[in-house]
């Protein structure tokens, strides 16, 4: 077929005088030949339907057949191609009886009108279809087979569907396959070829750098009004009445706050998802598409087969799922060439939300290797764009190419790290900085006890869920410098009468309680530096490393003091390198940064394994306790390695009794975390015997003192010391034995403890709960109602997420 006859037809059936880009124009005329099967990948907007449509119009009393994925996207083509006075007709569950007899009459006929068919690829495995197809074969009656969206045959894919997989069963010798992508990388391309078994391919690639989009991130904790900065940027986008937009949020209910945020400030947008009925959706996105509503506020259901030509800007609020979602989503903008603008508002709740389903999934597929593969493909995609938006040291667009496998493109200013490299690493430091302030309790002097729940009932759950609530990190550090302050102006009001202590004195004596190194050196070191802002990031560096060391040394040696003071000397280490206060901010925000990527990677961090803990001391009673403690872990483990084996039985009987678990009565949940309430009952039956005893032994005692008294005519001096020695030893046990708690006291306390965090859904099940409760009030059974309560606090504190693999 010659090029005049394909120009003439692009003339008269789609109303173009030229091809989009010469690509288009070669890929449309080696199609056309029907002498090998071709693979078109281009950007969205490129024009890639028009590569299959064209060649199927040029093919008389045949019929091309085109497997797409959603009926959406089938009407979409079927009403533009309709519109051109194309025959064009789609087979599905929703097609009437009386169109599906009229459409397969034609097509059995011996010259059939319908020039391109759409089918689901589900319904190409019916019974009905393949008879059909079958007929249309054994009279060469199909042009093309065409599989759009053939990314879809790949579990690299980000929209995987297994019946893409049959659709290579479908060859037939003289038929040519088309297949067409947008997102297709290296790994997907592969898939691609070998699931549809194209043979003597020829390939047409375009890159992936699309530079009329322009790319950014911003963080959500650095805005003062997130929706109205939001509206600002959408307003800014909307320069004609035809302009429009789309914003992409994780769940329903954010689509629908955003909406009603959005319309309050004067914007008129619309919530699409799959929570409304079919006809309410069809209605949102007709009206978007009309300029009725100029936002559409959806989530990703809101995908293929969106073609309008006037969108300015794409926004995602919180981070996309992988970059090849990425992509496709935000190349909806700008199909007509103009400029328009792609943005991601992050938030790093939404991906710790997104991170925890993604482990979730990949526990779950443990079974099977297709899904454990995809789940972890699927983990390893949403990092890469988690580090995209928490990084600060690449092209936004090179994100792309590498996933495409392209040489990194020619930016220059299309994207906001090309445009002011050092405006977006101030940006992203100021958010790492942010995330360490709002993660960190505070100080460990204060003047308020806050030892209830969560480290301290409302102060403490405001503290834990600080990174969440968008406060200032400038207040914090002034409230714990405040706090600081109010304890030492109490004591010297203790101490004499009321008057001005310097800001140096107060420093002074504030050193005295500081873990860190050097604190007196603190202000004159490093400018604008004060202790409370050491002791938090101090603080926080230990959480981390805590978390990395209990996590991923095979060999737990330390304590957590051990791991504290490698926390301490890491800390020194950059207090001592630095002298400006932005630098100390930038370097320990790097460092815990590098600490949480060793733990993803399951490595122990590096300070951890060239540190040497502090010889044993014996100064005072916490450290033998501390000493003794460790000196029993190393020995029990030594125990659990010699008896590591379990046979079957045992194993079963273990599972048994977890399965036997219930959450019903209170009695029985303390039952079951510690085996029998009968353990009370006997010990304070023990208790009552002996009371009984002593109390038998005392009367004896008086008795005879009291004979001893009248023959010597009075009482000795060794006897009233003995009366006093006697009255001071039973104040000592009553004390202790008011302090120790029984098993269900325990028990009821770690449960009361827990329950905030099990409300708060960070618990993966109910049964983890329980046996996370359990677990917990067996390790204190010696413990008191203060050391039980610290545990559990400090516990909360190190993991937002509790699953059944959670360390205590």
């Amino acid at each position: 077929m010659d090029e005049s006859t394909i120009k003439a037809a692009l003339k008269s059936a789609f109303k173009f005088d030229s091809f989009k880009s010469e690509l288009q124009q070669a890929a449309v005329t080696e199609i056309c030949q029907r002498q090998h099967d071709v693979l078109v990948s281009m950007p969205t907007g490129s024009g890639k339907s028009l590569c299959y449509q064209l060649p199927a119009v040029l093919r008389p009393n045949q019929t091309t057949i085109v497997f797409s994925p959603l009926l959406a996207l089938i009407k979409d083509q079927i009403d533009h191609l309709n519109a051109l006075k194309i025959r064009a007709k789609s087979l599905n569950s929703k097609t009437s009886k009386s169109d599906r007899d009229a459409l397969i009459a034609d097509l059995k006929s011996t010259q059939p009108l319908t020039r391109l068919l759409y089918i689901t690829p589900e319904q190409a495995a019916t019974k009905t279809f393949k008879s059909l197809y079958d007929n249309l074969v054994k009279f060469d009656k199909v042009a093309f087979v065409v599989v759009d969206e053939a990314h879809c045959v790949s579990q690299w894919g980000h929209d995987f569907r297994p019946d893409y997989l049959k659709l290579g069963e479908l060859r037939a010798k003289k038929i040519p396959f088309v297949a067409l992508t947008a997102t297709a990388g290296a790994e997907v391309t592969k898939d691609i070829i070998t699931s549809l078994k194209l043979a003597d391919l020829k390939l047409f690639k375009t890159s992936c750098f699309r530079a009329n989009l322009y790319y950014d991130v911003l963080f959500q904790n650095l805005i003062e009004n997130e929706f109205l900065h939001l509206k600002k940027f959408i307003v800014g986008c909307l320069e004609d009445s035809q302009d429009c937009g789309i914003v992409y949020c994780r769940t329903r209910e954010q689509t629908e706050a955003v909406t009603f945020k959005l319309n309050s400030l004067g914007l008129k947008a619309r919530a699409y998802h799959a929570g409304l009925k079919n006809t309410e959706r069809l209605q949102c996105q007709e009206e978007w598409q009309r300029g009725d509503s100029q936002v559409i506020c959806a989530t990703i259901s809101f995908g293929m087969g969106v073609d309008k030509a006037t969108v300015r800007f794409v926004v995602h609020w919180g981070v996309p799922k992988d970059p090849a979602s990425f992509y496709q989503e935000s190349g909806r903008a700008g199909r007509d060439g103009k400029p328009a603008k792609c943005r991601i508002y992050y938030n790093r709740g939404d991906s710790r939300a997104i991170l925890f389903h993604l482990n979730h999934d990949l526990g779950k597929a443990k079974d099977k290797q297709s899904r454990k593969i995809k789940a972890e493909n699927a983990l390893k995609s949403f990092k890469k764009m988690v580090e995209f938006c928490e990084n600060s040291d690449y092209c936004r667009h090179k994100l792309f190419s590498d996933h495409f496998g392209e040489p990194p493109p020619k930016c220059i200013n299309k994207c906001d790290y090309c445009t002011d490299k050092k405006a977006v690493k101030k940006m992203v430091e100021e958010f790492h900085v942010r995330n360490i302030e709002y993660n960190t309790v505070g100080l460990s002097v204060q003047s308020e006890d806050y030892s209830d729940l969560y480290g301290g009932g409302r102060k403490g759950m405001e503290d834990f869920y600080a990174n969440e609530t968008g406060s200032d990190s400038g207040e914090r550090e002034i409230k714990a410098r405040n706090e600081s302050n109010q304890l030492i102006q109490k004591q010297f009001a203790l101490r004499r009468s009321a008057q001005d202590v310097s800001q140096k004195t107060v420093e002074k004596l504030f050193a005295k309680h500081s873990r860190v190194r050097a604190p007196a050196s603190t202000s004159s070191k490093v400018k604008g530096l004060t202790l409370a802002t050491r002791e938090q990031y101090l603080s926080k560096m230990v959480e981390v490393l805590h978390d990395n060391y209990t996590k991923c040394a095979e060999e737990q040696i330390f304590d957590r003091k051990d791991v504290e003071d490698c926390a301490i000397d890491v800390e020194y280490g950059v207090f001592s390198a630095n002298t400006n206060m932005t630098m100390y901010r930038s370097s320990i925000a790097r460092i815990i940064s590098a600490i949480k990527r060793s733990t993803d990677d399951n490595v122990v961090y590096e300070a951890l394994v060239s540190f040497a803990p502090k010889p044993a001391k014996y100064a005072t009673l916490t450290d033998l306790f501390r000493n003794i403690e460790k000196e029993q872990r190393q020995q029990a483990k030594t125990e659990v390695k010699g008896a590591a084996f379990q046979t079957a039985a045992q194993v079963y009987q273990v599972q048994q009794t977890f399965k036997s678990e219930g959450m019903g009565e209170k009695k029985r949940d303390l039952a079951n975390l510690f085996g029998d309430e009968s353990d009370d009952e006997t010990a304070k039956s023990k208790e009552e015997n002996n009371e009984k005893k002593e109390r038998k032994r005392k009367h004896e005692d008086r008795h005879r003192r009291h004979e001893k008294k009248q023959k010597t005519g009075g009482e000795s001096s060794i006897d009233k010391e003995y009366e006093k020695f006697v009255e001071s030893v039973e104040s000592s046990t009553n004390k202790i034995k008011k302090n120790k708690l029984k098993k269900t006291e325990i028990g009821n306390l770690v449960v009361k403890l827990l329950t905030p965090a099990y409300v708060e859904k960070r618990f993966e099940s109910r049964d983890t709960f329980k046996s996370t409760a359990r677990n917990i009030s067996h390790a204190l059974i010696d413990k008191d109602e203060s050391e039980i309560k610290e545990y559990v606090e400090d516990f909360l504190k190190k993991n937002d997420e509790i699953t059944s693999q959670t360390a205590l």
